[in-house]
C-alpha cells in the first residue's frame, strides 16, 4: 500500500486525513482528532502550544483536494466528509433556496474547471465571472472556496497579463472579506502569491494586493505569518514610497494592521518606513497625517522605533499637531510624544521647549479617554522636568 506524504497525515493521529481543518494558529489537523482534543477541554494548539482564543475549525479545501487526488491515484478508499458543501443543506433554507444554492454550486464547479484550462484567455474569462459571483453574497464566496478555487486562482497572480493579475488579486480580496476565509487563504499559500503581485504587478494590482494583506491581517495569526515573509513589509514600504495616492493610503493601512504585532515593528523600522511616515506629517491631507501618526504610534512603543523617530528633527511638528491637528491627530501625536519622552530627559526637554505642555493641558480637558491619559502623562513628565531645572 502507498505511504501518504507527511503533510497528508494528521499531527495528532498520524493517520491520513480525510477532513483536514485549520485552527486559528494556522495549523491543520484531521477534524475528528482535533475535535476530540477540544472536546476534552484543551484550549491550546497541539503543535504550537499557543492559546486558542477562537476554536473555530476552518476546512482546508486545497489540502483536502490534494489528499483525495492522491487517494484516488493510489487506490485508497476515503469517504467524503459529511459536512462538504454543508451550506447547501442548511435547515434554515427552504426548497427554493436549496435549489438556488445547488445551481450556484454547479456554476462554480464549472468555473473552477475552466480555471485549469490550458488557454489563458479561457481562464481569464472564467476568473471575471468568478469575481462577479464573489461580490454577490457570502454563500457565493463559501461555494467558491469549497470548490477548491483558491489553488487555481493563485497562479494567475503571476501570469504576466496585467488585467488578469489585477482581477485575480481582487477575487482574493473579495473572498477574504469573510472571517472564516482569512486563515484558510493564508494556509493555502495566498501570501506568497499576493506578495509577488505587490512587488511586480501594475500599480492597480499592487494597490489591491495591499488591500488584501490588510484584510488578511485582521486575524492575529496572519499578522505574524505575513510579517515573517522577508519581503512583505519592505514591499509595502516601497509602495508607500513610490505609489500613487491610493497606493500610499493602502500601504499605510496594511502597515498599521501588521505593526500591531510586536515583531513586525522592528521589521518596519529596518525597512526604512520612519522617514516616509514623518514626511506625511506636513501633508495637506488630514487623512494622510492621521494614518501616518497611527503607524508611528505603534512603532514608537518599541525601542527601535523610538530611536529611529528620535533621530529625526520632528519634535516641533509633533507639538504643532498636538495643538492644532484633528482630534485623532492630537491623540496619536500625544501618544508618540509620550513614548519619546518616557524615561528620556533629552526628548522631554525638547518637547517642553517646543510648547507641548500647553497642548497637553488643553488635551487633558477636551480629548478622548486615551488622549487624556497620554496628555496627563506628558504633563507629569514636564512638571518633573521643571522641578529639576
Amino acid at each position: 500500500m502507498a505511504v501518504p506524504l507527511g503533510e497528508f497525515r494528521c499531527p495528532i493521529s498520524l493517520e491520513l486525513m480525510s477532513d483536514p481543518v485549520i485552527l486559528a494558529t494556522g495549523q491543520t489537523y484531521d477534524r475528528p482528532s482535533i475535535q476530540r482534543w477540544l472536546d476534552a477541554g484543551h484550549r491550546t494548539c497541539p503543535k504550537t502550544k499557543q492559546f486558542l482564543y477562537d476554536v473555530k475549525l476552518i476546512p482546508n479545501y486545497a489540502l483536502r483536494s490534494l489528499i483525495y487526488q492522491w487517494a484516488q491515484s493510489n487506490g485508497v478508499d476515503l469517504k467524503e466528509p459529511a459536512e462538504s458543501y454543508s451550506f447547501s443543506v442548511s435547515p434554515g433554507y427552504g426548497t427554493v433556496e436549496k435549489e438556488s444554492l445547488m445551481r450556484l454550486k454547479t456554476i462554480v464547479e464549472r468555473l473552477v474547471k475552466s480555471l485549469s484550462d490550458n488557454a489563458l484567455q479561457t481562464r481569464s474569462e472564467s476568473l471575471k465571472d468568478m469575481l462577479k459571483l464573489a461580490k454577490e453574497s457570502k454563500d457565493s464566496r463559501a461555494c467558491i472556496v469549497e470548490a477548491g478555487a483558491i489553488a487555481q486562482i493563485l497562479p494567475l497572480l503571476s501570469c504576466g497579463v496585467s488585467l488578469t493579475e489585477e482581477i485575480a488579486v481582487e477575487t482574493l480580496l473579495e473572498l477574504s472579506m469573510d472571517d472564516e476565509n482569512k486563515v484558510g487563504l493564508v494556509a493555502e499559500g495566498a501570501v506568497d502569491a499576493i506578495l509577488h503581485a505587490l512587488r511586480n504587478g501594475s500599480m492597480d494590482t499592487r494597490v489591491k494586493a495591499g488591500m488584501t494583506l490588510t484584510s488578511l491581517a485582521m486575524v492575529d495569526v496572519n499578522k505574524a505569518t505575513i510579517g515573517s515573509r522577508s519581503d512583505a513589509i519592505p514591499a509595502l514600504v516601497k509602495l508607500l514610497a513610490e505609489g500613487n495616492t491610493r497606493g500610499k493610503k493602502e500601504a499605510m493601512n496594511a502597515l498599521c494592521s501588521l505593526c500591531m504585532y510586536p515583531e513586525n515593528k522592528g521589521r518596519a523600522v529596518s525597512a526604512g518606513v520612519i522617514p516616509l511616515l514623518l514626511a506625511f506629517l506636513t501633508d495637506i491631507s488630514n487623512e494622510n497625517i492621521e494614518r501616518s501618526l497611527i503607524v508611528l504610534d505603534f512603532l514608537s512603543t518599541s525601542e527601535g522605533g523610538r530611536q529611529a523617530i528620535g533621530r529625526e528633527q520632528i519634535m516641533l511638528t509633533l507639538v504643532s499637531l498636538l495643538k492644532n491637528g484633528t482630534s485623532k491627530s492630537k491623540e496619536h501625536a500625544a501618544a508618540v510624544l509620550w513614548s519619546l519622552c518616557m524615561n528620556n530627559k533629552k526628548n522631554t526637554s525638547q518637547a517642553f521647549k517646543a510648547g507641548a505642555l500647553e497642548g497637553s493641558l488643553i488635551l487633558m480637558q477636551k480629548g478622548n479617554s486615551r488622549a487624556k491619559r497620554k496628555a496627563s502623562a506628558l504633563v507629569k513628565a514636564f512638571e518633573e522636568y521643571g522641578r529639576e531645572q
